[in-house]
């Protein structure tokens, strides 16, 4: 896969080898997860259908509990997730809010900003605004600031 992504920069069609980093991301192995996810990332466009192939994967990780599987699942959702591929993602990312480990709830709150960047819609105001206070008031210092782009990017789409 490394070469692969070395084909791609070089701007040569590594098509053939999409598949491969697709079944590599659902490897048990978090070595092999993560380098799957890395070339995904790097390599399908935005319309491609292999990231709806993903969305499935994504979803195992965030309702691990394994905690580095869902921090994994978490940073591939932020750079995969186009935005008609949000609103099967936004409830499991909310129940991640209330997890006990800070690196999950923080990584949670900033994919959530990424989900409202690309689907404002769907993640709202109106909705999120009491799981978002209660993260503001997170014993985290790296949690309440994460917390602050969602706020401030929420506020200027409808200041109230």
């Amino acid at each position: 896969l490394v070469r692969l992504l070395y084909v791609e920069m070089l701007g040569h069609d590594a098509s053939f080898g999409y598949i491969k980093a697709v079944e590599m991301a659902a490897s048990a192995s978090l070595y092999h997860k993560r380098t799957g996810y890395l070339v995904c990332g790097a390599c399908l466009s935005p319309k491609h259908e292999f990231r709806f192939m993903l969305v499935n994967q994504m979803q195992r990780d965030l309702q691990s509990s394994h905690v580095l599987e869902i921090c994994g699942g978490l940073l591939a959702s932020c750079n995969l997730i186009t935005a008609d591929m949000v609103p099967a993602m936004t409830s499991l990312v909310v129940k991640l809010l209330d997890h006990a480990n800070e690196t999950v709830r923080k990584k949670a709150i900033i994919c959530l900003h990424r989900f409202h960047q690309l689907a404002p819609e769907f993640v709202t105001r109106d909705e999120m605004m009491d799981k978002i206070r209660k993260v503001l008031c997170d014993r985290d210092p790296a949690v309440m600031g994460a917390s602050l782009n969602v706020i401030y990017s929420m506020a200027k789409i409808a200041p109230k």
